[in-house]
């Protein structure tokens, strides 16, 4: 209990000494938006309070600045990201204008172009498609961060050079 006693006592200093820069890098990404500043506010203090045993404990008040920034950061990308995602999505009023002969070519196309890629590189797609952070896909294949992302590059690069060859 003491270890969990001493994890309030960290969360509630980290929010005490850096509420104000919290808020602050908040209201400037949400551009204003008092409702999504304070929605964005929360986001960062679970990911603060998620992640705590990851900050280390002999670390320098700088670091510490640093690794709160860094998860309000993470937050962030999760957000746009999602907002993205949004904005992507086709309603499905839309989707009943679009012919049955295009659904199929497109299901098939979108078959053909997974087949290029080997089982690690569909695992890492699948990943990248529940909206994971290239950090959390990391944790999850046990590789590092900069290796996920020269992964993804590779395969999106593999993917188009496909479909081009293909379209050709």
């Amino acid at each position: 209990m003491a270890n969990e006693k001493d994890s309030h006592n960290l969360f509630n200093d980290l929010v005490k000494r850096h509420r104000n820069l919290i808020r602050k890098i908040c209201w400037r990404h949400s551009q204003g938006d008092e409702d999504l500043c304070e929605e964005l506010i929360q986001e960062c203090y679970l990911a603060i309070w998620q992640h705590l045993d990851t900050l280390h404990p002999e670390v320098t008040v700088v670091q510490v600045k640093a690794w709160v920034v860094w998860q309000c950061r993470n937050v962030f990308s999760h957000h746009e990201r999602h907002k993205k995602r949004e904005i992507a999505t086709i309603d499905e009023r839309q989707c009943k204008d679009i012919p049955s002969e295009d659904i199929e070519k497109a299901s098939s196309l979108l078959d053909e172009l997974s087949q290029t890629l080997t089982d690690d590189e569909r695992r890492l797609l699948a990943l990248m498609r529940q909206d994971l952070t290239n950090l959390e896909i990391a944790e999850k294949l046990g590789l590092k961060s900069r290796t996920v992302r020269d992964k993804q590059r590779h395969i999106i690069n593999k993917l188009k050079r496909h479909y081009i060859n293909k379209s050709i």
